[in-house]
């Protein structure tokens, strides 16, 4: 493992003692501790300025193991029968100031890099998987983007989308299995008694939230965005669609157990929709009020054995000439 983090270079060891110390303060202004519990929420100060979404059905859906939850959505159909949608981001942004010990070093790392028996962070763990993580049942910062959409998948034409700041308050810690499950009516369709294995109680809702409302949310977004997903591809979206393999490690962490592609479900999908639609829509934001500036996305120059077949593919099923030249 250590060889091919050097091979890519991504073998960063410990956070800096300068980085640490810079995290704990910038953190510390909310920790708590009551005897019973310790953890961390916001500050009266941090609720300045943000839209309170505390009491929205707001929740999670992730990888099963995953500890940084750093998006969340929420889902309510409104009585004209147009949908508003949100998806909340965890807000870095106040943690992380340009610049910052933490900024420059999250700069050199770029992004977190996920092995299979082990996590390289970009920020600190107090940031990634406590202040800046999503976590179900306690308060957080988020930036948000809320629009309305159609049940048909499309945008309600002249209604403002509002992006801006918020505090939110995750209602579930949702995976992409059970969140499938209840797609697939296995669960929370009438039953009386809920089967732990096909929705775990530590993944059930908390607060004045209940399991039919979340189920209930968690269909429509499925309806909502297998619409918007249909939409995107009539219109011409692309689907660049690559095997990933998933690994099951034994309880050492270390010997692997199983190796097989792994599935992506509507579960997976759904959540896919929303995020390309919130992408979209800060990018229109963006060209509006970016002055010029713009967010680029470098990728190095394709193979041309690759160009090559997908230049012959494109002439001969559609008579289209791709100039793969210098």
């Amino acid at each position: 493992t250590t060889a091919l983090l050097i091979e890519n270079q991504v073998d960063h060891g410990e956070f800096p003692s300068s980085v640490l110390e810079e995290c704990q303060q910038v953190v510390a202004s909310g920790e708590y501790s009551n005897g019973e519990e310790s953890g961390w929420k916001p500050t009266p100060e941090m609720y300045r300025g943000r839209r309170d979404y505390r009491q929205k059905r707001i929740f999670t859906i992730d990888p099963t193991t995953a500890k940084d939850l750093d998006d969340a959505l929420h889902i309510e159909e409104l009585p004209n029968g147009q949908i508003e949608l949100g998806v909340h981001i965890a807000d870095v942004s106040h943690f992380v100031q340009p610049n910052s010990h933490i900024d420059l070093e999250a700069q050199r790392r770029c992004t977190t890099v996920y092995l299979v028996d082990r996590t390289i962070p970009m920020l600190p763990r107090p940031l990634c998987e406590i202040a800046c993580s999503l976590n179900e049942n306690v308060e957080r910062l988020a930036f948000s983007c809320v629009w309305r959409m159609n049940k048909d998948g499309s945008l309600v034409k002249g209604h403002k989308v509002w992006y801006g700041r918020s505090v939110i308050k995750s209602c579930a810690r949702l995976d992409y299995a059970t969140a499938q499950n209840i797609i697939d009516n296995k669960v929370a369709y009438g039953e009386n008694e809920l089967d732990e294995d096909l929705w775990p109680m530590s993944r059930r809702p908390s607060g004045n939230h209940s399991i039919e409302e979340v189920a209930a949310d968690v269909r429509l977004m499925h309806q909502v965005g297998m619409a918007r997903r249909q939409l995107r591809f009539r219109n011409g979206a692309l689907a660049l669609n690559a095997v990933k393999l998933t690994f099951q490690l034994d309880t050492d962490r270390e010997t692997p157990l199983l190796c097989q592609p792994y599935e992506i479900r509507d579960s997976n999908r759904l959540v896919e929709e929303y995020m390309l639609l919130a992408n979209y829509l800060v990018a229109q934001r963006l060209i509006t009020h970016a002055g010029g500036k713009a967010l680029l996305r470098n990728h190095e120059p394709p193979l041309m054995e690759g160009l090559e077949k997908v230049a012959a593919m494109a002439k001969e099923a559609m008579g289209f000439t791709i100039d793969i030249s210098d």
